[in-house]
């Protein structure tokens, strides 16, 4: 299971489809992630709540379809295993990103204002354009894969 190292993803993936073996770790990866999230305690919800709900619902839809674009559209091949691992390792990699950007915001809120029990627009902002890179960089690299497939198979690229 590939935690950071997209090239070496990338190659194998170009190379030839993954099995559903080699595929499986991420999807219960995904789940186990999907089911925790639902658990998270909510304690008051507000405009920017309501705002992230239908930023996330949006992208979700508009980034899955470009990322199948990417891919090829109706003509690519082996989508759901690429979208599922490929995001998994830019999913990592952006998780660390988010941390340290998530404590730098907290830093500058607790010198120059006070930290809101409720989500500001700071924090709708931070995690949608989060959200927005995630997709992009999915994206690329799915894309990057079918073009390297596409040329392994001899195809114009």
């Amino acid at each position: 299971m590939y935690f950071w190292n997209l090239n070496d993803l990338k190659s194998l993936m170009a190379n030839r489809p993954l099995t559903d073996r080699e595929v499986l770790p991420y999807v219960i990866a995904y789940s186990v992630l999907t089911s925790a999230a639902f658990m998270l305690p909510t304690l008051s919800v507000n405009r920017w709540d309501a705002a992230g709900a239908i930023w996330s619902v949006a992208l979700a839809i508009g980034g899955t379809i470009y990322v199948y674009r990417r891919n090829g559209g109706s003509a690519g091949e082996h989508f759901l295993q690429r979208l599922l691992v490929i995001g998994w390792v830019v999913a990592v990699r952006l998780v660390v990103v988010f941390f340290l950007a998530l404590i730098a915001l907290f830093v500058v809120i607790e010198i120059f204002g006070e930290l809101s029990e409720e989500t500001t627009w700071y924090e709708f902002l931070l995690i949608a354009i989060w959200e927005l890179i995630g997709y992009e960089r999915v994206a690329h690299h799915v894309g990057d894969v079918a073009q390297r497939t596409a040329h392994f198979q001899g195809e114009p690229a």
